[in-house]
């Protein structure tokens, strides 16, 4: 067995010269073979081991007397043994978590804590065959894509699991032949537990009646699977920047460029975004994923659509924005304005734009953060703005004039973007919406001796 873990941990570049393993260490045999083995192997691969031990507070007694078995373990051995007792049952009161994933989460965070006090370590944890074929059969119950049928991850960040190679059997041989005496968790016999039930029942019953091998084949499954994910994920990774704009309080996902991707693509990239905006899809199920792209191509335009987690996602014009809160909610920015010095560099920090002014005798050409007048024909200060109820310009090239509104409507642009652009006026008239369109007041012309370019600097325009 030592034979397979090391080269389980050499196939997935588990351990590099240096590091400092964190344990996770619950006294049972799964996490006391993987410390026996791990402390082998310290030397050759110059590492530091400590462990850390959480007593959920869920069993009285029993997990106290599992916690001092773990310390006394360890202290036999010169090993550092960090332990904490958290009460993982006011923690199901308080949150209405389940007692399995409640007891997940406090512990993650324990190991993480511990991780990071002693500089930076990585997570080891017991996890092993048999667990990879229940956590795939589990997730294929519950009609999970991709990303849950890939089942146990050998490596996921900061966690590494040296033992995905080798079975329960396997292990409980080990603990055998080295002489070590690891204790048993009741809880694990809990038929209230799904994952229980599929270890004593539904695997033993397919195994018997269906495929002897059931345990491998889901195994094999996970990673036949996990590789198809990992090429499904680098894919919507590739084009994240042509589909998704990143905002600090949301994330917008444009429907044109998400068109043309394969749908699971599509998933992936809704999937990725939720998790970016909350750190995990927890909750989310296939059922949401579909509505949002059906809401993405065919949603009314105001509809919005609450997740679970807080995230609430709003249709647009041009895409769906994935925020925390109703993007809809957003206040009017109350900006009074300021006068713009001209020449000369305007710093514009309500709306977080930088406006600059230059006069010229040269060509310059117009873009979209670029508008270029006839300085003779303005007439002077100029300032810059917020859009007004009632407001009206000439656009560049009409006939006659149009409410912003309407005109920023036509060109769809998001309903909370529109009191963030700038409007730039002189005495007479609006000249400029910032980004958008310059007036017909003021252009340039080929006869145009002193010309005026503003050139406006901000997250809020493109350039």
């Amino acid at each position: 067995m030592l034979e397979k873990v090391r080269a389980w941990i050499d196939k997935h570049k588990m351990l590099l010269t240096g590091d400092t393993i964190i344990v996770a260490c619950s006294g049972g045999p799964d996490s006391l073979a993987l410390l026996h083995i791990l402390a082998r192997l310290r030397l050759e691969y110059s590492i530091s081991i400590v462990v850390a031990h959480v007593d959920h507070m869920i069993r009285g007694q029993e997990s106290a007397l599992e916690a001092a078995f773990v310390v006394n373990f360890c202290r036999e051995r010169s090993i550092t043994c960090y332990h904490t007792a958290i009460d993982v049952p006011r923690f199901i009161a308080e949150t209405g978590t389940s007692g399995e994933e409640a007891a997940r989460i406090l512990r993650y965070q324990y190991l993480r804590q511990v991780a990071q006090d002693v500089g930076g370590a990585k997570i080891a944890t017991g996890h092993h065959q048999d667990d990879q074929g229940e956590t795939v059969l589990m997730n294929l119950l519950r009609g999970a894509g991709s990303a849950g049928i890939r089942g146990i991850q050998p490596v996921n960040g900061d966690i590494i699991r040296p033992f995905l190679g080798v079975s329960r059997a396997e292990i409980i041989d080990y603990c055998k032949t080295e002489g070590l005496e690891p204790r048993f968790d009741s809880s694990n016999e809990n038929l209230n537990y799904l994952r229980n039930r599929i270890r004593m029942h539904l695997l033993p019953e397919l195994e018997k009646k269906y495929n002897s091998s059931v345990r491998e084949a889901l195994c094999r499954t996970a990673m036949i699977v996990g590789d198809e994910h990992n090429f499904i994920q680098k894919t919507a990774k590739d084009v994240w920047a042509q589909v998704v704009t990143e905002g600090t309080d949301r994330i917008f996902i444009a429907t044109e460029p998400m068109n043309s991707l394969h749908i699971a693509v599509k998933r992936e990239i809704f999937r990725m975004s939720i998790e970016k905006k909350q750190g995990s899809v927890r909750g989310i199920t296939f059922c949401h994923v579909e509505t949002l792209i059906e809401m993405l191509f065919t949603g009314r335009v105001g509809s919005k659509l609450q997740l679970p987690g807080g995230l609430t996602v709003h249709k647009d014009y041009d895409g769906l924005y994935i925020g925390a809160n109703p993007v809809s909610l957003k206040k009017k920015v109350e900006y009074p304005g300021q006068e713009l010095i001209v020449p000369g560099s305007n710093l514009i920090t309500a709306l977080g734009i930088e406006i600059t002014a230059e006069l010229t005798d040269t060509f310059v050409k117009a873009k979209t953060n670029r508008a270029v007048f006839d300085a003779d024909e303005l007439s002077y200060p100029l300032f810059v703005r917020t859009r007004h109820d009632g407001d009206r310009f000439q656009p560049l090239g009409f006939a006659g004039s149009k409410k912003v509104k309407d005109f920023l409507i036509d060109l769809k642009v998001p309903r909370e973007m529109r009191d963030d652009i700038p409007i730039i006026c002189d005495q007479k008239s609006i000249i400029w919406v910032g980004g958008y369109r310059q007036s017909q007041n003021g252009k340039s012309r080929d006869t145009t001796k002193k010309k005026l370019v503003l050139t406006i600097v901000g997250n809020a325009i493109k350039e």
